[in-house]
């Protein structure tokens, strides 16, 4: 029974001219890789790729041999046909003309070693007969795609044969339309620009054919800035010269004059980047072709290029560049590759197969610069390259990967900080020599940077106007769009602004990559996928679709991913995130998507506020706390700073205080800026509204922590005795800072007793943390009133009720509560138990807990005799405290000075203990020593300390025994 295969259109197998049902798009995908490597195996890893790309099920290998079952069922009757498997892989085994594809290959070399036109001319036609429409066009995989682009690339080299051949056999008015046509697809291809021209000449058109060399010759130098070949110019002659009897086919690849590859040097030195070149080099180490991919204006040209000429001894024959940026038709990637080659193609040979020939016998780099425009194009001839010219490395540039089998991608990041500035001093110089940086004002170059993102095209733009402006006057005034223009001469059109450079960038998007990028920059500080469906998805949406269009982002540069802690987030550099913005108010949507961003992370705060009262606070912390000292800050905090910002300048108050009283946990961390956001609110508010009351606890409670007791009973005083309502944390309720403030003020009974009230008639039923905290501060009272059988117990049911909430704020509290009960009588019992706190704050990260554990075990440690740990736990507490500044010093800081004065006077240091005792006393706190202790220093003159002094006399004191 005979057999045919048939791909080159929809997927047919016929057995005696009957059509079989070879099954669904998976199982057509097994047997179009089978058929295409007929008699070659094929692995079952290939198969898989192949099929399923990225996203295999989870039984791959099951489904596989599946399919091949089904098929070697299908074919079980067919005569000389069968699936067969060996080491290597699966093997379809047939006659390869069985197979209409390698079919199609075999005439078409038939057709090229004819010697007569005509017979060309018809095995040509033959061939390209066997095509019934796209390859395979049901099949949609990764695989099948490259391989339908490179069965079309072969099928139109062949239509190029064809017309040769046809012309020369004299069949020039049958093709006169279609030559038309196909040169309007390929306005760059100038063998079929002679292809017509011989044609119009030959139908006695010859004003035409001179017209379509003359339209062809300022395409030419308008987009790839070349003069057209001496193969179509030789055409052009013979149709001036009245010569229409000249042979059509013209020698294959006229060979190129000899020419000396060049790298442009460029005047400026490379800042930042010595790591870079080396990871590029290392990756040649592993494969042939190699691609620097970043956001535009980020340096990888410039990276390439000085890559190619530090290693341009190193290859025989030279390093050759390629410029794809003026370029607008992906078809011409050849002829600009030849250009760049000095190749010239002759007349009657494709450009890439010149291309391929001249390439082969080297040993050479080639740099072909901006591919992300031509992506498909510039992969497909690569992909020749790497296979056909093993000599060749290929060095390329683009937004976003090539796709070919052989590359190494090599991700060019923004320069450090420092690295920036050095770029930004040394392009500064190169305008005004005389720039110093030590004579601008302070920290003036780091903000320009800092805001710049880094990225070196922006950077030296800024640094170029430093011509007429000082780094203060470019760092106040720095418009990252606007003020960014104006670069050096030579340089392409778009990469002479920043704007010009993303706006080549926020083209190449899809219309629904460019709405979402734009939508993209309300956020600051980085957002999930989460956040991204929230605030910029539309209706019907799904979280696959915003992901999809989000990867899309991601792999052209536009939008960064960062893995941490608390999962993968994404960034956008704050030079794209400004021109998004521009591009939501050009749109007019601005307001809208600023709307849904501050009720998204309204909605948040609320979770969050919730979430760090119980047991994941770790996970929330991670979530929404900034984090000091890394380059990437992978928290909300400054989502919910913008989303406040938006509240207030829209006067929706209740939305501002919201978002404000969701955060004292977070406040009582970070400090000024959110208790800033609390008063601004309580400012603008109705005091009427449910809300305030807790604003107003939030912000007392702000300054009763830095010691600030008079604005704190000020702002107490606005809530008038109201409580706030159920559910807001319990942080937050004014009566319960004004008890602190009245125990800092030295009143303890009445404190005391105000926390003993509250214990007893709240009850089991109400909020276990505020209850917790009122455990906590009846043990602090009675040890401070030297009441310890009264402290420890309410100690120990701090620590029950902390258990019972399992949030390690709560638990920390109450095991700090603890320790200082049991540290002066049983100091090893208080131990590991001031330990176990200091663990539990450390994981939420809450460094006021981290530093009362930290002074609790220095109590501990003093205790026990242990005078080292004791002055390494004081020093690392006051280093902690010293958060107001040296001038100020804090109720927790005042603890911690009145313990080092018992421990000093213990250790014997008595001149420094009455100093530090006499510091506290002056400023009004409460004597840190008992009459028996002075009495110890009677006689002894201590140093008067006053403002800065405290803490650093403080840590000399204590140097001495660490």
């Amino acid at each position: 029974m005979a057999v045919e295969f048939r791909v080159l259109g929809d997927v047919e197998v016929l057995v005696d001219g009957r059509r079989l049902d070879v099954g669904h798009a998976r199982q057509r995908c097994v047997l179009v890789s089978l058929v295409v490597d007929v008699n070659r195996p094929v692995s079952s890893d290939q198969l898989i790729d192949r099929v399923w790309a990225d996203e295999p099920p989870h039984k791959a290998r099951n489904a596989l041999a599946a399919y091949i079952s089904r098929l070697r069922q299908l074919f079980s009757d067919a005569d000389g046909v069968q699936i067969v498997r060996g080491p290597a892989g699966y093997a379809l085994q047939a006659d390869p003309r069985t197979v209409d594809v390698h079919l199609f290959r075999d005439m078409l070399a038939r057709a090229r070693a004819a010697s007569a036109p005509a017979e060309a001319a018809g095995l040509f036609d033959a061939a390209l007969a066997l095509w019934r429409g796209e390859p395979f066009a049901t099949i949609d995989t990764p695989w099948a795609n490259e391989v339908r682009g490179s069965l079309e690339a072969e099928r139109f080299s062949a239509v190029l044969d064809r017309n040769d051949a046809a012309l020369g056999a004299g069949r020039h008015g049958e093709f006169l339309n279609e030559l038309t046509t196909t040169l309007q697809a390929h306005p760059l291809d100038e063998r079929v620009a002679g292809q017509l021209m011989l044609a119009q000449y030959r139908c006695g058109r010859q004003a035409a054919a001179l017209d379509t060399y003359r339209a062809m010759r300022e395409r030419l130098v308008e987009e790839l800035g070349v003069d057209p070949s001496a193969a179509l110019q030789a055409v052009q002659q013979q149709i001036l010269d009245g010569d229409p009897a000249r042979p059509v086919s013209q020698p294959a690849a006229a060979a190129a004059p000899a020419a000396e590859p060049v790298v442009a040097r460029r005047a400026t030195r490379l800042v930042g980047r010595d790591d870079d070149v080396r990871r590029v080099l290392s990756a040649f180490g592993d494969g042939p072709v190699v691609t620097l991919t970043g956001v535009g204006g980020v340096g990888k040209t410039r990276l390439a290029l000085e890559t190619a000429a530090r290693e341009e001894s190193n290859f025989v024959d030279g390093v050759w560049v390629c410029e794809l940026a003026p370029l607008s038709d992906g078809s011409a990637i050849g002829r600009a590759v030849a250009a760049a080659l000095r190749v010239q193609a002759g007349y009657g040979q494709d450009v890439d197969d010149a291309v391929i020939d001249h390439l082969r016998p080297l040993a050479l780099l080639l740099v072909i610069d901006n591919c992300e425009h031509v992506l498909a194009n510039a992969a497909a001839l690569i992909d020749r390259i790497t296979y056909e010219c093993p000599g060749v490395r290929v060095l390329a540039t683009s937004r976003e990967s090539l796709g070919v089998e052989a590359e190494r991608l090599v991700p060019v990041h923004p320069l450090s900080e420092d690295d920036a500035a050095v770029l930004f001093v040394d392009r500064a110089r190169a305008s005004r020599p005389d720039f110093d940086p030590d004579r601008e004002p302070v920290g003036a170059v780091a903000e320009i940077c800092r805001r710049l993102d880094g990225v070196p095209l922006a950077i030296e733009l800024a640094a170029a106007r430093m011509r007429a402006m000082s780094s203060g006057d470019v760092a106040r005034r720095l418009d990252r769009l606007r003020l960014l223009s104006g670069g050096k001469r030579g340089a392409h059109p778009r990469q002479q602004s920043v704007t010009a450079t993303i706006d080549w960038s926020y083209r190449l998007l899809s219309e629904t990559e460019q709405q979402l990028f734009a939508r993209l920059s309300v956020f600051a500080g980085g957002f999930d996928l989460d956040a991204v469906h929230g605030v910029c998805a539309d209706a019907g949406t799904t979280d696959d679709d915003v992901l999809d269009m989000l990867m899309g982002l991601v792999d052209k540069s536009m939008v960064m991913v960062r893995t941490g802690p608390t999962g993968t987030r994404y960034d956008v550099l704050e030079t794209l995130r400004a021109y998004g913005r521009e591009r939501l108010q050009d749109n007019g949507t601005a307001d809208a998507v600023a709307s849904r961003h501050a009720t998204y992370f309204v909605e948040l705060a609320e979770r969050a506020s919730a979430g760090m009262r119980g047991r994941d606070e770790a996970a929330w912390v991670q979530r929404v706390l900034p984090k000091a000292g890394t380059t990437f800050v992978a928290t909300d905090f400054d989502n919910l700073r913008t989303a406040f910002e938006f509240a207030m300048a829209r006067h929706d108050i209740d939305l501002a205080l919201r978002l404000a009283t969701s955060l004292p946990e977070i406040h009582l961390r970070v400090g000024y800026d959110p208790m800033d956001w609390v008063e601004r609110a309580i400012q603008a508010a109705d005091r009427q509204h449910p809300l305030f009351p807790a604003a107003v606890g939030t912000v007392a409670r702000g300054y009763q922590v830095l010691g600030e007791f008079a604005h704190a009973r000020t702002i107490i005083a606005l809530a008038e005795g109201r409580e706030p309502a159920a559910g807001v944390s319990f942080l937050a309720y004014p009566a319960d800072v004004l008890a602190d403030v009245v125990m800092n003020d030295g009143d303890l009974s009445t404190s005391t007793a105000y926390f003993e009230d509250l214990f007893f008639r709240s009850g089991e039923g109400t909020d276990p943390l505020r209850r917790l905290l009122a455990a906590e501060r009846i043990s602090l009272g009675y040890q401070a009133m030297e009441t310890n059988d009264a402290a420890l117990p309410a100690a120990r049911e701090a620590v029950r009720i902390a258990d019972s909430v399992g949030n390690p704020t709560g638990r920390a509290l109450a095991r700090c509560a603890l320790a200082r009960a049991l540290a002066v009588s049983r100091p090893d019992d208080a131990l590991p138990i001031i330990s176990d706190a200091h663990e539990l704050a450390s994981a939420v990260e809450n460094t006021w807990l981290i530093a009362m554990a930290e002074m609790e075990s220095a109590t501990i440690h003093a205790a026990r005799g242990d005078r080292r740990a004791a002055a390494r736990g004081h020093h690392v507490t006051l280093e902690m405290f010293v958060i107001a500044g040296p001038s100020k010093v804090i109720p927790l800081q005042w603890d911690n000075l009145g313990r080092m004065a018992r421990f000093l006077l213990q250790a014997g240091a008595t001149v420094e203990a009455a100093a530090l005792h006499g510091a506290a006393v002056a400023a009004g706190r409460r004597p840190p020593l008992n009459a028996a202790e002075v009495a110890q220093l009677d006689g002894v003159e201590g140093v008067v300390l006053t403002g800065t002094e405290i803490v650093d006399y403080a840590r000399t004191a204590l140097r001495r025994f660490m």
